[in-house]
Parts: C-alpha cells; sequence; structure tokens
C-alpha cells in the first residue's frame, strides 16, 4: 500500500512538472512586456538603457517561451525542459543588469517559480544557479555600479559589499524556500498516500456491502429497530410486503402489517405475541436471538427472529434486527 502511495505521488509530481512547464512559458511570455516597459520608460526620460537592449530583451522571452511550449511537448518529462526556461530566465537578467536596468526583486522570481514544481531537487539546482547568475552579473556590472557610487573607490569594494548583501538574502531565501518545499512535498505527499487507505476502506466496505446485500436478499423482511426511540430502518423488504405495509405507520403496526402478509391467520395471536416490542427486552435480557416459526400464507413455513445489536449503559437491549423468511 506504502508503494502504491507513493508511485501515485510521483506520478502527480511529473503532472505538476508539464503543468509547470506550461506556465513557466507563459510568465516567460508576459515578462516579454518587460521591454517596451523599459523602452517606455526610456523615451519620458527616466533611465538609458538602450531601444535595441529592450528589443533584445523582449526577442528573447518570447523565444524562451515558444521554446519552453514546444520542449513541453515533446519531452515534458525532461529536466532540460525545467531548466530551458529557468536558466533562460536568469540569462535574460544577467542581460538587462550588463543594460544597465536596474534588477532587485526580480532576482527571487526563478527561485520563486522553481518551488511550485514541488520537487527539492530542481529548486535547490535553481537557487544554486541563481546565485551564480547574480555574482556573475555583478561581477559584470560592477565597473559601471562603483562609478555611480560616491562611497566606493573601487569596483571590488562595491562587489564585496554588494555581494555581502545578496549572499545573506539568498541564504535566508533559499533555508525559507527549502522549509516551504519540504512541507508542500510532505502534504502532497500524505495525501496520495491517505488517498491509498480510503480508498482501500472503501474497497473493504463496498465488499461488506455487497455481503450483507447477499445475505439479506435471503429474506423477505428484514429491519434495523431502535427500540429506544421506537424508530426503525428498512434494510430489506418483498414488493409483496410493500403493497400491505405504510410507512407513516408505528414501528409495532409496520411489523404486523409485513408479517400478517405471509402468515396464516391461524398462526396470528402467536405471532402477536412474538411480536410485542414491550415484552422484548425481557426475552432478550439473557440471550442475543430468539426466533418463532409458522405456517405462511404462500406456501412453507416463515420463520421470524429478533436478533440484538446493541445495548445500553444499563445492559438492557438498545437496538435488535427483525427478519423475516421463508424457510420451506
Amino acid at each position: 500500500m506504502q508503494d502504491s502511495g507513493i508511485n501515485r505521488y510521483r506520478d502527480f509530481v511529473l503532472k505538476n512538472r508539464r503543468s509547470m512547464n506550461e506556465s513557466m512559458a507563459k510568465i516567460l511570455f508576459f515578462c516579454a512586456f518587460a521591454g517596451p516597459a523599459i523602452a517606455l520608460d526610456r523615451f519620458l526620460g527616466y533611465c538609458d538603457v538602450s531601444y535595441s537592449s529592450c528589443v533584445l530583451m523582449s526577442l528573447a522571452l518570447i523565444i524562451l517561451s515558444f521554446g519552453q511550449k514546444i520542449l513541453n511537448r515533446y519531452f515534458p518529462l525532461s529536466l532540460w525542459t525545467v531548466f530551458w526556461g529557468l536558466v533562460g530566465f536568469m540569462g535574460v537578467l544577467t542581460f538587462m543588469c550588463t543594460a544597465k536596468v536596474g534588477v532587485y526583486i526580480t532576482y527571487a522570481l526563478v527561485p520563486m517559480v522553481s518551488l511550485f514544481y514541488c520537487e527539492k531537487k530542481i529548486y535547490l539546482i535553481s537557487v544554486a544557479l541563481n546565485y551564480v547568475m547574480i555574482l556573475v552579473s555583478n561581477v559584470l556590472v560592477s565597473d559601471f555600479r562603483s562609478l555611480v557610487r560616491s562611497d566606493f573607490h573601487e569596483p571590488l569594494d562595491w562587489f564585496i559589499a554588494v555581494m555581502g548583501g545578496y549572499t545573506i538574502e539568498s541564504i535566508a531565501i533559499g533555508m525559507a524556500g527549502y522549509y516551504l518545499c519540504n512541507r508542500i512535498s510532505n502534504h502532497f505527499r500524505s495525501i496520495y498516500t491517505s488517498n491509498i487507505v480510503l480508498d482501500q476502506k472503501y474497497r473493504d466496505e463496498e465488499h461488506k456491502d455487497r455481503v450483507t446485500r447477499a445475505i439479506t436478499s435471503l429474506y423477505q423482511c428484514v429491519y434495523v429497530v431502535d427500540l429506544k426511540n421506537d424508530t426503525y430502518e428498512v434494510v430489506q423488504r418483498d414488493p409483496f410486503v410493500s403493497d400491505v405495509v405504510r410507512d407513516e405507520d408505528n414501528l409495532a403496526t409496520n411489523i404486523e402489517r409485513a408479517v400478517f402478509a405471509l402468515v396464516e391467520t391461524k398462526d396470528k395471536l402467536q405471532m402477536l405475541e412474538f411480536l410485542d416490542l414491550k415484552t422484548l427486552p425481557a426475552r432478550l435480557d439473557q440471550q442475543s436471538l430468539i426466533f418463532a416459526e409458522c405456517q405462511g400464507k404462500l406456501h412453507g413455513r416463515v420463520q421470524l427472529s429478533f436478533i440484538l445489536v446493541e445495548r445500553d449503559e444499563e445492559g438492557r437491549p438498545a437496538s435488535v434486527v427483525f427478519t423475516l423468511r421463508q424457510v420451506a
């Protein structure tokens, strides 16, 4: 059963990988609109990023998006498909940094997206590669960035200061994300393992139900009787009996109608004594089954029985099963 649960969870992970690849293609395509947005920023005079860089950014993201779709169509479960989008996006972020686009919060996008693959291996690789991407990006822009800061005299000073902050943030984000990824994975694994248990319980209950129906089909009437509340539940009742009883009648009347539909008139007095629910608790005080036989109307003999189901706190019968069947 445990192996089956693991297999189901693994199937879920692979299906989720395919679904996330589709989502990644959409994310890449949406991010392609960053190019026009930055170009507008340049047009309004708020940055000095070249228009050609904006075009290259959008073009690269569109190519990555369509590439992700094609790879996901033919190789949906391959890790190459997964990292095509993730690593490709890191490459675009690196290019954006060299094109003098200020990249800050977007650095966390790749680890965040990889988290939803629900695979620790993908997440950890993404976090490591993301840190390398931040490292390379800041090496490439250290000369430019240090010039616009009056508190740093050398590119190396700026690089060390900035990477110190990014390192602390990467470790914090990486550890928090790993904890979340572990929780998510364990949660889904427990769900699929629980589903196996529930499926097995359902099959067991279904089997018990089939056995119960097979046994009750031997009887013309089967009632579960609640003696405390004077109520009943019909488990089995022949159509012939159903034609002569009325469910709006009280319990005693309903049972009497069912019996008298099948029992000869000469035995009715004996049956009325047996069916007396007021004396039934006393008759079941020391035993769990009582029965009586009489001549049937249609053919053969009819057997009536009361079977004890449970007793109350004081030991008195609280629930019984009433059965009626033709025995010969």
